[in-house]
């Protein structure tokens, strides 16, 4: 029979500014994405909507004030310049203040809560192994976690919010970072919705060198405050000592800092890539699963062939457009036909091309 019809497609979604993150979703869907930046540290963003706008998913968002401030801030320090004064909300009261926005945007005119999201709750929605282990660290390091559950009965709508509050204290006092994650939906399809905007925000993979380029200048500003406080003392050290010797120690260090840095970069690259591809390969293995289609790779040609039907002996292609599936092992025109392989039974070696 023949297969020529491609199957539904997953692609990978890069943020586009600054290459933050990638995310993997269905290539019918819509994705934006971005990195907010401001008085706070850098915070990626994206916001990714199925076809005809039924369902949407929010990571962060970009409009949201970066930090809340303690209740006594204003009784030691006054405001710095560009910072916005937002009181700290537990992260429940501000998950139900952004759910009923949420429904605004959408056009409900009606918006009910219908439940609070406590922290089993919402690691029940996550079963990657890391999950539950990270957030209870953050969790122990004095973050918060909590959201809503929501309708929006004139629309046929239902949405959820989770927040995550970080604590660090900052120049002007104690400080909570908010991230928040939404979701909403058709309520007729509500389950299988929720999966499958769960299962996109899961893919979300941040890319380390945009990491490490964050920690290096954040480090870098640090530094700077430093080293401006502590020059007076620097040049008194230096004073007592011989100048060549300090000179040639400190381009020492230098170097073996710039070595070490430059290996770790390359490390993380590595690692980031590697997880790029598997994350891709085990989304593909998986719409075939559900599918119940295969991927075929032709060596003669080196075409890929996908969403043949599943459950034959052997594939057949003709190194264009035309792929054959057989019972057996027999080839059913040699003249023509050459034998495609099986991705999924490659076991992630490269395909070889056939002389």
């Amino acid at each position: 029979m023949d297969a020529t019809s491609p199957a539904p497609r997953l692609v990978r979604f890069t943020e586009p500014s600054e290459g933050a993150f990638s995310l993997v979703l269905p290539d019918t869907w819509s994705a934006q994405g971005g990195v907010a930046r401001g008085p706070a540290d850098p915070r990626p963003w994206y916001r990714v909507v199925s076809p005809g706008g039924g369902a949407e998913l929010r990571g962060s968002d970009p409009r949201v004030p970066p930090t809340f401030l303690d209740p006594g801030y204003g009784a030691y320090m006054p405001p710095l310049p560009g910072m916005l004064l937002r009181p700290y909300t537990p992260p429940e009261g501000f998950a139900a203040e952004y759910a009923r926005n949420f429904a605004r945007e959408v056009g409900a005119s009606r918006f009910d809560g219908t439940g609070m999201r406590d922290v089993e709750t919402i690691l029940r929605d996550d079963p990657r192994p890391a999950t539950r282990p990270r957030v209870l660290t953050m969790l122990q390091q004095g973050a918060a976690l909590g959201g809503v559950t929501f309708v929006c009965p004139d629309l046929g709508l239902c949405g959820q919010v989770d927040v995550l509050t970080l604590r660090f204290p900052g120049p002007a006092g104690l400080s909570w970072a908010p991230f928040v994650t939404a979701l909403i939906g058709p309520a007729a399809q509500w389950p299988h919705v929720k999966a499958s905007l769960l299962q996109i925000a899961h893919t979300y993979t941040a890319n380390p060198a945009w990491q490490q380029q964050v920690s290096a200048m954040q480090q870098a500003q640090h530094q700077a405050a430093m080293d401006s406080i502590a020059t007076g003392t620097r040049v008194l050290q230096m004073q007592a000592q011989s100048g060549m010797e300090a000179i040639r120690a400190h381009a020492q260090r230098a170097q073996m800092s710039a070595m070490a840095s430059a290996e770790v970069d390359a490390m993380r690259a590595d690692t980031w890539r590697a997880q790029q591809a598997s994350d891709d390969e085990r989304h593909r293995r998986a719409v075939n699963a559900v599918r119940e289609t295969v991927d075929l790779y032709d060596p003669a040609s080196g075409q890929v062939y996908r969403g043949a039907p599943a459950g034959y002996a052997t594939f057949w292609t003709d190194g264009a457009d035309r792929v054959v599936a057989s019972e057996g092992h027999e080839n059913p025109d040699p003249t023509r036909l050459t034998q495609a392989e099986n991705l999924d039974d490659l076991h992630g070696r490269p395909p070889r091309r056939r002389v």
